[in-house]
């Protein structure tokens, strides 16, 4: 059938009309009331209810509530909600970000945040609070509510969603071990209000030290404070090394430390010791930064990659950098950037150029980040000192190059963030290494050439190959690089050859290992081997670049 089709009419309108009241006119186009008990499909595969016109897909007409939807979850989601133009009626989807802000100008009334309390907000180290009291958030013409509570550890400056179960009304939060202050957000379509703050007081202090700017050059101020629950009093605020450092008080709540013309670069620890009722003598630190004179630290970047977009780079070495963008958890910390090599912005994380234990796969290194030489940025060939910098503990990335100092190099890879069989997450790399297994899709073709640099650096099993972090078999495992197989489908279950940094050869079978931080392999054989040039499995000092 080729033809418009009329139902209760030999007038239709659209390709399907249905005339529900049969009072359409035999010629020309019905009017409003006639159509309000029609339903058409026109050729584009719009719809219309009451309307022979539809501008969308589906187009809804109705003197009022033209829409009604039954059975329908609150699932406590809180990125986006539904909302409706008020002068055309157009359903869109709009992100809570969008519309964040006090309350929206458009609602009369709006959405106000309620209150939140709690009946003993203070404790020793390891308290439970347990479940603040509070009142429901009003909706006004907002519609339904999404709640999420947020924590500040740094005196409010900073404020990130709480612990466990967070989109509740009445929050019950973990043991704590150092004074944290919460607050809870409500939104709806009308926009995002926060409730006032609760302190939760530990070992006498109301919040930690604040530390305002958190780096200063040599001659330079920074403002300190603590905040202290009710009953408690400072007994004294002290430096270390305290060398060309010097308090303007030391018993006050609030003080300033200044650094001295010739006080040297570097960390300094600074120390508020309290007493308090019940929970005695106790000390909080906060680590203050004197960096070089001339760097201004308000306008420090977040990354490597960031000051070589910002036009800002002048070559390979060391530049100070604020790597959370908010002065708080992370102030001022120098790092080495590889600015000219694969595109630049490379941030140093690891080197590993002794083969002892601190880099093999196993190591307790990649689970707790302790870093150590970190102010050690010899990366010849001389070198005989390994190094953990403190960007693995708060760098984001997902692009890696594993750098061999005297053979060829791999090639930069990324881990995606999107895909299968697994993705990298949205966290520090050493959260990402230590808690997930990554890799990028399995070759089934053999290992592709542009993994080396140059392309014809290594000879291969032409197998199964894949690359990324945390790569795993029953037989080899790596922390970055690449792992191949004879076999085109087992990459990930017996693997025979690895290349990178932190190779397990778990199995102690017959495979091939180039890694570095980790020993040679046992037994090799020809066929399940990589080679470079003569030496084909061995120990090679590496760099570990990210960005």
């Amino acid at each position: 059938m080729y033809s418009q089709v009329g139902i209760n009419t030999n007038n239709p309108q659209a390709i399907f009309h249905v005339d529900g009241g049969k009072d359409n006119p035999a010629t020309g186009v019905p009017t409003t009331a006639q159509q309000s008990n029609d339903f058409v499909v026109t050729s584009t595969g719009a719809t219309g209810i009451a309307t022979i016109a539809p501008t969308n897909k589906l187009h809804v007409v109705a003197a009022s509530n033209p829409l009604r939807l039954n059975g329908l979850v609150n699932a406590q989601k809180t990125d986006s909600l539904l909302t409706v133009d008020a002068s055309t009626g157009v359903v869109r989807m709009r992100s809570i970000n969008s519309i964040s802000g006090s309350s929206s100008s458009t609602c009369n009334p709006g959405i106000k945040s309620g209150t939140i309390s709690h009946n003993q907000p203070y404790g020793c180290s390891g308290y439970d609070p347990g479940v603040f009291t509070s009142s429901a958030a009003d909706p006004g013409i907002g519609g339904s509510i999404a709640y999420t509570w947020q924590q500040s550890t740094d005196g409010g400056t900073t404020w990130t969603a709480a612990s466990g179960t967070n989109n509740v009304q009445n929050y019950d939060p973990p043991a704590l071990t150092i004074p944290t202050k919460y607050r809870r957000a409500a939104a709806n379509y009308c926009g995002v209000v926060y409730t006032n703050t609760v302190d939760i007081a530990i070992d006498g202090a109301s919040s930690g030290i604040v530390a305002t700017p958190c780096a200063l050059a040599p001659g330079e101020s920074t403002s300190l404070s603590i905040g202290l629950f009710t009953g408690s009093s400072v007994i004294s605020w002290s430096v270390s090394p305290s060398t060309g450092m010097t308090f303007s008080s030391t018993n006050t709540t609030t003080t300033t430390l200044t650094a001295s013309s010739g006080a040297a670069v570097g960390s300094y620890t600074v120390t508020a010791t309290i007493t308090s009722p019940g929970c005695g003598n106790k000390s909080f630190t906060k680590t203050i930064t004197v960096v070089p004179a001339g760097v201004n630290v308000g306008n420090l970047k977040t990354s490597c990659k960031e000051i070589l977009d910002s036009g800002l780079s002048t070559g390979n070495g060391t530049y100070w950098i604020d790597p959370d963008g908010s002065g708080n958890a992370y102030c001022a910390e120098q790092v080495y950037c590889n600015m000219t090599d694969n595109g630049g912005g490379w941030t140093l994380i690891l080197k590993s150029m002794n083969n002892n234990s601190d880099f093999k796969y196993n190591s307790g290194l990649w689970a707790s980040g302790a870093v150590f030489n970190t102010s050690d940025f010899d990366l010849t060939n001389s070198s005989t000192a390994n190094a953990l910098y403190k960007p693995y503990n708060y760098l984001s990335a997902k692009d890696f190059w594993v750098d061999f100092v005297t053979t060829p190099d791999l090639t930069p890879f990324t881990v995606p963030t999107a895909g299968t069989p697994k993705t990298l997450a949205n966290a520090t790399l050493n959260a990402n290494i230590a808690n997930q297994y990554l890799n990028q899709a399995c070759q089934n073709n053999g290992i592709n050439s542009t993994y080396f640099t140059p392309a014809n650096a290594y000879t291969i099993e032409k197998g199964g190959s894949g690359n990324g972090i945390n790569l795993g078999s029953s037989v080899i495992s790596i922390r970055f690089g690449v792992m191949t197989n004879n076999e085109n489908n087992e990459i990930f279950n017996t693997s025979d050859s690895g290349i990178g940094i932190g190779i397990a050869n778990i199995q102690q079978s017959s495979a091939g290992n180039i890694s570095s931080g980790n020993s040679t392999c046992l037994d090799c054989i020809q066929s399940c081997s990589i080679y470079t040039g003569t030496n084909g499995n061995g120990f090679y000092k590496a760099i570990l670049w990210a960005r």
